[in-house]
């Protein structure tokens, strides 16, 4: 099986997305490696088959959005979903806006948002928040690597983006950014974020606000790209029968070595290779198959997880 690259459209969760793969494809065997909330867009990575062991290895990847934040208001899920609590007026200001969002720069943990996945005693923070109930959410690592201002809107407004030599940016032609329906013509702020796994771009939505002292949430989301897959290779769910798989050694953000005939044989019956790497290894045969990922100790690489070829 292989790795596709999918657009999960506006309104669906990851989850519906994996069953219509599912269907698609004709295998129950479909993962993905990092969740989109229904409300947002953008780039789903999914393995299939014997390349969902590949999940551990992906779901740490950094990932770039482009982020619509409104402020003045905020809702209990801290995106569009509402209803909207109203908290103050705000009139754009560029140079301090800039400046609270450079701070996230040296941020190095987050408290989750209630309506999150995160656990407490067993207990989902979404079902707690749903049933109205409130837990004692631990501030967790968060990692932002870039934060830049794209654009400031009076309202929430579809955008289009495309991919430049600094990452994807708002522009005159491109892709139609799809948004949920706006809560309000509240001011809006477009920014491109890339974070570290598990950094919650709600929680940023909300602590940008807090730092204003306007209150915000997101009113738009779109994942531009997971590690080194970009949302220009996506396709759609209904539509990977005939799409072209990713190369996984292509996926992996780890150097590739190509064996010979003789070396896939001796990993394929878990026999270290004398080969002097460190670290992760993607290992491929001549066709550029994945055979195997390894861990090399600067003398010899240790097998950690076989492919099928």
């Amino acid at each position: 099986m292989a790795v596709y690259a999918v657009y999960k459209p506006l309104g669906v969760t990851s989850h519906d997305v994996v069953e219509v793969a599912r269907r698609t494809l004709g295998t129950k065997k479909v993962g993905h490696t990092g969740t989109l909330d229904p409300l947002a867009t953008g780039v789903l990575v999914l393995t299939t088959g014997s390349h969902t062991k590949l999940v551990p290895f992906l779901t740490g990847e950094e990932k770039e959005y482009i982020a619509w934040i409104s402020f003045g208001a905020t809702t209990p899920t801290l995106d569009a979903e509402g209803p909207l609590e109203v908290r103050t007026s705000w009139r754009p200001d560029e140079e301090g806006l800039r400046r609270a969002m450079g701070e996230f720069l040296e941020v190095e943990e987050q408290v989750p948002p209630a309506y999150s996945a995160v656990k407490v005693g067993g207990v989902k923070a979404y079902e707690a928040a749903r049933r109205g109930e409130e837990l004692e959410l631990e501030p967790r690592p968060a990692v932002y690597h870039q934060v830049e201002l794209l654009q400031l809107l009076e309202a929430p407004k579809p955008l289009r983006i495309a991919p430049s030599a600094g990452g994807w940016r708002t522009a005159a032609r491109g892709r139609l950014v799809e948004l949920p329906p706006p809560l309000a013509p509240l001011p809006t702020a477009v920014i491109r974020l890339v974070v570290g796994s598990g950094t919650y771009v709600r929680a940023f939505a909300r602590d940008l606000g807090e730092k204003l002292g306007t209150g915000a949430f997101l009113s738009g989301l779109v994942r531009t790209r997971v590690g080194r897959v970009d949302l220009d290779r996506t396709v759609a769910a209904d539509g990977l029968q005939e799409a072209e798989p990713l190369a996984a050694a292509d996926v992996l953000p780890f150097p590739v070595v190509e064996l010979a005939h003789a070396e896939v044989r001796r990993v394929l019956e878990g026999v270290p290779l004398p080969i002097p790497a460190r670290g992760l290894v993607a290992l491929t045969d001549k066709s550029g198959n994945l055979v195997a990922v390894a861990e090399g100790d600067g003398f010899k690489l240790k097998v950690r997880k076989v492919f099928k070829i």
